[in-house]
């Protein structure tokens, strides 16, 4: 017969298993529950936190009052202008109502601004001005004598003191007037600047109504642009034509671009 041979732990080595098993169970548990508590800790620690800073924000704004006011982005006249009436809010209760009214009024008032902002500094204590000058790309003047200015943006405004160290070319306005140009008139203006040079015009006529394009030279030239569309590319073929023209003709002409969009320009000269 085969002998096998079994190997049976005493109950002494069970016992002891038995304990290493509930010992590691247990040491397991004990930091996992105490991160558990220290996290639940923290969570409503943060919470209350913000709650509270939360309120304090509410209390503190709602009463909040300026002790000193500043303005950025503009100077001079203007400067001064919005400075005084900053300081007029100083020691009175200015809610975020308040800024929103100001930054209206203030956008209403001065039209040749842009990026009007009022803002509250609630650990300074200083009421924040800030705002842009528009920068004109062309003036003209009204039927009853007014002028107004475009900007880089197409936004037709006034300004009572422009600044008198930037030049900025007449447009004369045919025609209903709009609140806002269309962007193909502000690329024709500064495409003009740009080429100086070759069209240094007198004025700029444009009929909004039909919404054509007509340049004055000072030499009594007409470049008619038709219709107010490529006028980019149309002010770089004139520039072209013209640096051309002056060479062959004493007298004055027109260039006709109405037929642009079918490749073709005119040049007829002028009576005289």
């Amino acid at each position: 017969m085969k002998k096998y041979d079994y190997y049976r732990p005493s109950a002494a080595t069970l016992g002891r298993k038995k304990k290493i098993r509930k010992k590691f169970s247990l040491s397991f548990l004990k930091p996992f529950f105490f991160f558990l508590v220290f996290a639940v800790l923290c969570l409503a620690a943060y919470v209350g936190a913000s709650k509270a800073y939360a309120a304090f924000s509410a209390s503190r704004l709602g009463s909040w009052k300026p002790s000193a006011a500043s303005v950025s982005g503009v100077e001079g006249v203007l400067a001064k202008e919005l400075q005084a009436a900053a300081k007029q809010r100083i020691d009175t209760v200015f809610s975020a109502q308040d800024a929103a009214d100001l930054r209206a009024v203030l956008a209403q008032k001065y039209p040749q601004l842009r990026r009007v902002s009022v803002r509250r500094g609630l650990l300074s204590g200083k009421l924040k001005i800030s705002a842009q000058r528009r920068s004109p790309v062309a003036k003209f003047v009204l039927p009853d004598q007014s002028v107004r200015y475009i900007d880089q943006d197409s936004t037709i405004y006034v300004d009572p003191n422009p600044d008198p160290l930037h030049p900025v070319p007449f447009v004369e306005l045919e025609g209903r007037i709009p609140a806002q140009l269309g962007e193909e008139f502000v690329d024709l203006v500064q495409s003009a600047l740009r080429l100086k040079d070759q069209l240094d015009f007198a004025f700029l006529r444009f009929n909004v109504d039909k919404d054509t394009v007509r340049m004055h030279l000072p030499d009594g030239c007409i470049i008619n642009f038709g219709p107010a569309r490529q006028l980019r590319q149309k002010a770089r073929r004139a520039a072209q034509i013209e640096a051309v023209a002056k060479k062959h003709f004493t007298h004055p002409h027109e260039l006709d671009f109405t037929y642009f969009d079918d490749g073709k320009v005119f040049l007829r000269q002028m009576a005289h």
